[in-house]
């Protein structure tokens, strides 16, 4: 195996491939079936899909070491920065809802759940002394039982403060990862290293043995190993076919 070789299969395997949004003209379950082509291919480490869509992943799926993931709170479809950052609605969806989505995702077989922070109780829980976010993670991870939960924080919505105090939210409730964002907000930035850093130090604040999901505006190749090479654990991307030119062609023409 030569250099390059290696280090395609180190990064592959550490990229969620991601499938959460649609065109009106877009075959959804083709889209779907095409996602999982191209991570049999590449030999990614999971896909990303809506709950929806999980047990027709986990049948177009060809290697079974491949992990389905399935987000939990979703925002149905993309919101406007500018709206956030006046009342953020990003995750308010109520606790009741995540957990029959938890449920419904683990009984179709999700292998692991991104769950989405309501972010607009959290920020309510730090001006009040409310914890009701803390309780919703705990329900959901009580659920989940081993299941591993990447929790997407919103990092656009948040001051370094609050990236702060929603990292040790994750740690004390026993997540798996912390997750920088939802990639559903126009004009957002996504990922970002100088936040990874944040939360980075904050967990060895901690002592916290949780990882870091970046995602968010991940187009590049060199964008993913950036972050890599900072610790971050897991790549969330929609792009992960383009960081692997050469074979690229080959699996577009395989899947049809």
């Amino acid at each position: 195996m030569t250099e390059l070789q290696l280090q395609n299969q180190q990064l592959a395997q550490k990229l969620d491939h991601t499938k959460l949004t649609f065109s009106p003209e877009e075959d959804e379950r083709q889209a779907i079936r095409k996602l999982c082509a191209e991570a049999d291919a590449f030999g990614f480490f999971a896909v990303c899909v809506r709950p929806e869509h999980i047990e027709l992943a986990k049948r177009s799926l060809t290697k079974p070491e491949i992990r389905v993931a399935a987000v939990i709170g979703f925002p149905p479809q993309k919101v406007q920065l500018a709206d956030e950052l006046s009342q953020p609605t990003i995750g308010q969806v109520s606790t009741s809802e995540k957990l029959d989505e938890t449920r419904q995702a683990l009984h179709a077989g999700a292998d692991e759940l991104d769950l989405v922070m309501n972010v607009g109780q959290f920020k309510q829980d730090l001006q009040t002394g409310s914890q009701k976010v803390l309780a919703e993670f705990q329900a959901i991870r009580e659920m989940a039982g081993s299941t591993p939960i990447k929790t997407i924080i919103e990092i656009d919505l948040l001051s370094p403060e609050e990236i702060l105090a929603a990292t040790d939210l994750c740690a004390q409730s026993g997540m798996n990862m912390v997750k920088t964002s939802t990639g559903m907000i126009e004009q957002g930035q996504g990922a970002r290293l100088e936040v990874i850093h944040q939360i980075t130090n904050r967990l060895a604040q901690l002592n916290s043995p949780i990882g870091i999901k970046a995602s968010g505006g991940i187009k590049t190749r060199l964008q993913a190993l950036s972050f890599l090479a900072v610790g971050v654990h897991r790549i969330g991307t929609s792009s992960g076919p383009a960081f692997f030119q050469e074979q690229a062609q080959a699996v577009v023409a395989d899947s049809y």
